[in-house]
């Protein structure tokens, strides 16, 4: 067992039949869970509303009796929340299967599961649900960073010919062109450089490196006034994929 990921986290157990539910429950306590339980879709929902009740992570049945089943529970869940959800069913036909593919949950569990199976799967979705949360907030304040930074920057997707992805204020501000003229298009297409020779050796000592500092440059302006400055440029993913990220400073 992990304490530090296991111990007081606390798991809401949709499931409406009650002995499958002390099973669960059992299994679920002994791994150091604090266990909350509801019989039906629309009881989850109501005790999620309350603030007080504060959930890590939800385990959800499908079949939920008469009222609304565990798939539709879940999309309400999720709509209102930011909770790992995993499905806990007996079904495996594909029809249910897919529906559930529709939902960002963090595992479907047959309930014919054993009990190591069980808790690795809550533990996997615990750790996948933090890795998420962590590259949000990287990337949340990687966004803030790059808007507010004084010094001009931008993006550029490696695998698509360095084409523009996004460029902050102070870029707009140093070259004249807007973001909407830039996106999609490459340096060389917007006439960034007087010989599309100089864009392309750019382009290869970064690749050859990985990483480029301080390399002096001289470059075109929108007006078509030619600057000199200092560029470099840092290899960064982005949703897994590579991309070039750029910072200019100009010397004269």
């Amino acid at each position: 067992m992990e304490p530090n990921l296991m111990t007081g986290k606390s798991i809401l157990l949709v499931e409406d039949e009650a002995i499958i539910a002390m099973m669960q429950m059992r299994i679920l306590k002994s791994a150091g869970f604090v266990v909350h339980h509801t019989l039906t879709g629309e009881t989850a929902i109501s005790f999620l509303s309350n603030p007080e009740n504060k959930i890590d992570i939800i385990l959800m049945d499908i079949d939920l009796g008469s009222g609304i089943d565990g798939i539709e529970a879940a999309k309400i869940i999720l709509s209102k929340h930011s909770i790992p959800l995993v499905f806990l069913s007996s079904h495996t036909e594909t029809e249910i299967v897919n529906r559930t593919e529709s939902i960002t949950s963090y595992g479907y569990i047959l309930k014919t599961t054993g009990e190591i199976v069980l808790i690795a799967s809550i533990k996997l979705a615990l750790r996948l649900f933090e890795s998420y949360r962590k590259q949000s907030e990287a990337q949340e304040l990687f966004e803030k960073a790059f808007l507010v930074s004084p010094i001009a920057m931008s993006l550029h997707d490696i695998n698509n010919q360095f084409r523009f992805v996004n460029v902050n204020p102070a870029f707009e501000r140093l070259v004249g062109f807007q973001k909407e003229e830039v996106v999609g298009k490459t340096s060389i297409e917007l006439g960034m450089y007087k010989q599309a020779v100089d864009g392309t050796e750019i382009i290869k000592k970064f690749l050859e490196d990985g990483k480029l500092t301080g390399y002096k440059q001289r470059f075109q302006l929108r007006n078509g006034e030619v600057k000199e400055g200092n560029l470099s440029i840092e290899l960064v993913d982005i949703n897994g994929n590579p991309h070039a990220l750029t910072f200019q400073n100009l010397i004269f």
